[in-house]
């Protein structure tokens, strides 16, 4: 029953991805050329993953997470956790700056969260309507970040956010990106955001069919564990402890004396 389910789980994966990657109408054509422009659609796009993997996976607090980590700000500067409580960055403007773990959950790009997959006591199908809806948000957003660059190109001045309208989802705020206003060097090609998000798009299908599947299996594995312990304990008591009590029975003959009419031969 489990492995059906799971199964099943699998196709409607497999059916609601790969059918929505393929009826989501596109963006028309993005002019996203200027390496300035790019560098900043990249980090926009970047950004969307993050955030994207958070509601899969979760975010922890900052304070919970140890030494070595590496979290990003809402300017996309990275951080990594030198010490309890202590942030420091590389990027420019903070070399010489230590952040806390309070600064850094209010300044971080991504907020703490509990994800999917975090969920317990469920079977992974149970879980598939919402990997699959957050899947969907991701191909909205990404879609909604080329629009932005798109129509950053002929905003308004002092405009900072921009409303994206893209076909078969709502509409989403995004902010204005500057370095691609007035953009008309040629050096990248006119879909250069699309043909982006398609590889991004294609990487993460295939890593949700590879990770449904391991979280079927692992919940697969906890759930068949507890039922069988309580299997055991079942059959322990009921069974195994006289078994053990005689074993300890004959264990002690050797302490008892021999009889008189035995100890001679």
């Amino acid at each position: 029953m489990i492995a059906r389910s799971v199964r099943t789980g699998l196709v409607l994966l497999n059916i609601c991805i790969f059918g929505w990657s393929v009826i989501v109408p596109t963006v028309s054509a993005q002019n996203v050329n200027t390496p300035a422009c790019l560098t900043q659609t990249y980090d926009a796009l970047a950004h969307e993953k993050r955030l994207y993997r958070s509601v899969l996976f979760g975010q922890k607090k900052s304070g919970d997470l140890p030494k070595g980590s590496v979290r990003f700000d809402i300017e996309g500067n990275t951080w990594i956790k030198k010490d309890i409580n202590s942030w420091r960055s590389l990027d420019d403007g903070f070399k010489n700056t230590t952040w806390s773990d309070g600064l850094m959950d209010d300044r971080a790009d991504v907020p703490a969260r509990r994800g999917i997959l975090e969920i317990k006591k469920t079977p992974t199908s149970d879980l598939i309507p919402a990997i699959t809806q957050a899947f969907r948000a991701y191909q909205c957003r990404l879609q909604s970040v080329c629009g932005a660059a798109l129509q950053s190109q002929s905003s308004a001045t002092g405009a900072t956010t921009l409303t994206i309208n893209t076909d078969g989802c709502i509409e989403l705020a995004q902010p204005v990106l500057s370095a691609c206003k007035n953009n008309t060097q040629l050096s990248a090609g006119p879909d250069t955001c699309l043909q982006i998000i398609d590889s991004m798009l294609d990487q993460e299908e295939q890593a949700l069919v590879l990770l449904v599947s391991y979280d079927a299996s692992y919940r697969t594995v906890v759930q068949f564990t507890g039922m069988f312990e309580g299997f055991l304990t079942d059959f322990r008591f009921p069974l195994i402890e006289p078994l053990w009590q005689t074993v300890r029975a004959i264990g002690n003959f050797s302490n008892i004396p021999c009889f008189i009419g035995q100890c001679d031969e």
